[in-house]
């Protein structure tokens, strides 16, 4: 494995190997997306289950343990992603791949085909032995248009998000940075890398910055300094009275 992957593995996969079990190796993993959910995901097949991890911390990971996985199925209906079923003894487990390049399809392959090397059961259509068992989309003059207006509009989102961290125009640079990587990850896949690493760093902060609002409210109000009255003064009007005058 090479700097580059070494570098893209440790981006993307150090905050899940936080909670992996002592001994527990990635065999394969590649970016996802779960029905119905925005964050992006990974789906990552190690020695112990295949897991969908969701970048978010509001949607908990779907997981499967290798020994009761039986069977995975394949569900294209579009030539540009691929829906991967995930077949076992309890509720079924559901990603779509993207298949929009050569890269994407082998990244993909790798998952499914270590799926295989474990005892799971595939399809009659999927080959292991293949570099690509899910190939890729056929690319165009208007895909390579697509390529180019994404990666003009995904700069530029990324230039106002500077122009917003900045100290002259604040702003919400943080958020606007997340959806530049996201616009770009439609077509690059170090963008796709940053993607999941940039919004889990949004989401911390996000949830850092409620706590602190909802300590600042819970927090009871500060107590006023009691004041001391002045106390009673005897002055005399000439007259031999005495009066008294309270401040």
């Amino acid at each position: 494995m090479g700097p580059v992957a070494r570098f893209r593995e440790r981006l993307v996969l150090g905050h899940v190997r936080k909670g992996l079990e002592d001994g527990e190796r990635v065999r394969a993993w590649t970016h996802a997306r779960v029905p119905g959910v925005r964050a992006p995901a990974l789906l990552m097949v190690t020695d112990q289950r295949c897991l969908v991890h969701v970048a978010s911390t509001t949607v908990a990971d779907l997981e499967t343990p290798m020994g009761s996985l039986l069977r995975f199925e394949l569900d294209r209906d579009t030539p540009e992603k691929v829906r991967v079923r995930l077949a076992g003894d309890g509720d079924d487990v559901v990603a779509e791949l993207s298949l929009t390049s050569r890269a994407r399809s082998r990244a993909a392959g790798r998952v499914l085909s270590e799926l295989t090397r474990q005892n799971v059961g595939a399809p009659e259509t999927f080959d292991p032995s293949k570099t690509s068992p899910l190939p890729p989309v056929p690319r165009g003059m208007k895909d390579h248009a697509r390529r180019v207006w994404v990666t003009v509009v995904g700069v530029l989102v990324l230039v106002v998000s500077l122009a917003f961290a900045s100290p002259f125009l604040p702003g919400p640079g943080a958020l606007t940075a997340v959806a530049g990587f996201a616009i770009l990850a439609k077509e690059y896949e170090w963008a796709r890398d940053v993607h999941v690493w940039a919004t889990r760093q949004a989401e911390r902060f996000m949830r850092w910055m409620q706590d602190r609002v909802r300590r600042r409210r819970e927090r009871p109000p500060a107590a006023q300094p009691h004041r001391r009255a002045e106390a009673p003064q005897a002055y005399d009007d000439g007259y031999g009275e005495g009066y008294r005058r309270t401040g």
